[in-house]
């Protein structure tokens, strides 16, 4: 898997001058990064393959030229450099998700396929605010994220483990284990788990369930945010990493999110494992494809791990 830290460093050091490109280590496509004529930050990708090139978007601006050899150019050049982290991430979601294809027409499918993805983030993050009940997962997961910086874990390794914010099933991986991240109001008796997928890998999980209670004080989305940035900033790639999976999971700084004044009402902690109730394809009929279902919080409570 290609790592956001190690491909901002080779970005970062490669020279900034007309078609000044570094090869990196993708298979199998034939991937550069660099800066194009414009010296604007590009992604460039060689290919034997013609692509179906989707438009070029208000971040993104995208083209396709067949060289002399009769391979195709394809660039992906960013019109702003304000956005280079989310860039940088935006790449090597696309370039990881293309890997163990079995040629180029495949690895290129599966890169536009995700690339609409995030044409999708650009448009909702520039466009929508964010639901109340999207703001709220949110804030669990970086009130979850805070935590483990606040325990000594390096900062690097903690956002390299926020994955929900790329759409995972699990919303934290460490080492061996994952944490799925539920947040609710203070009066709320139920989580909702939307897949099978998502509390039924083998290993071993945490399900961490912060219940929220709404103040005339206490932390709003935005002072959250504000809090983790300066607890990263000791760190570059860890704080620009930060702000790109803020992007990916939909925000972008308003002054509406910080209206709404939070504290943390309650802490719930459960050890998934195969005591616990969840529903799993392995038990179910072949014939039940996909599914979302209801805890009760209340029923759940008597197998909690410990309490914050």
């Amino acid at each position: 898997m290609i790592d956001f830290d190690s491909l901002r460093g080779q970005w970062a050091n490669t020279l900034r001058i007309e078609h000044g490109y570094t090869l990196i280590d993708t298979q199998p496509l034939d991937c550069h990064i660099g800066y194009d004529e414009r010296l604007r930050r590009t992604l460039l990708i060689l290919s034997n393959v013609e692509s179906k090139i989707p438009p070029s978007s208000k971040s993104v601006e995208i083209n396709q030229r067949q060289q002399r050899d009769g391979k195709f150019s394809l660039t992906l050049s960013l019109l702003s450099e304000d956005e280079s982290a989310v860039f940088v991430e935006m790449c090597r979601d696309l370039l990881t998700c293309a890997e163990n294809s079995s040629d180029e027409a495949q690895a290129l499918k599966k890169f536009w396929r995700r690339y609409e993805h995030w044409q999708n983030l650009f448009a909702a993050a520039k466009n929508d605010l964010l639901t109340p009940e999207r703001q709220r997962g949110l804030i669990g997961e970086l009130l979850f994220l805070r935590e483990q910086i606040l325990d000594g874990r390096p900062l690097v390794e903690a956002v390299d483990g926020w994955l929900g914010a790329l759409k995972e099933h699990q919303d934290f991986c460490y080492g061996e284990t994952w944490y799925e991240i539920k947040t609710v109001t203070e009066q709320a008796d139920k989580i909702r788990i939307p897949s099978l997928e998502q509390l039924s890998l083998e290993r071993r999980g945490e399900l961490v369930v912060y219940r929220l209670m709404k103040t005339s004080d206490g932390f709003t989305l935005n002072s959250l945010v504000g809090n983790l940035s300066e607890l990263l900033n000791r760190k570059l790639s860890a704080a620009q990493k930060f702000e790109a999976l803020l992007f990916a999971a939909g925000y972008v700084q308003r002054d509406e999110y910080g209206e709404n004044f939070y504290r943390t009402a309650e802490v719930m902690r459960f050890v998934v494992d195969e005591n616990f109730p969840r529903l799993s394809k392995k038990f179910l009929p072949d014939a039940i494809v996909e599914a979302s279902y209801s805890l009760n919080l209340t029923a759940l409570k008597g197998a909690q791990l410990n309490e914050r």
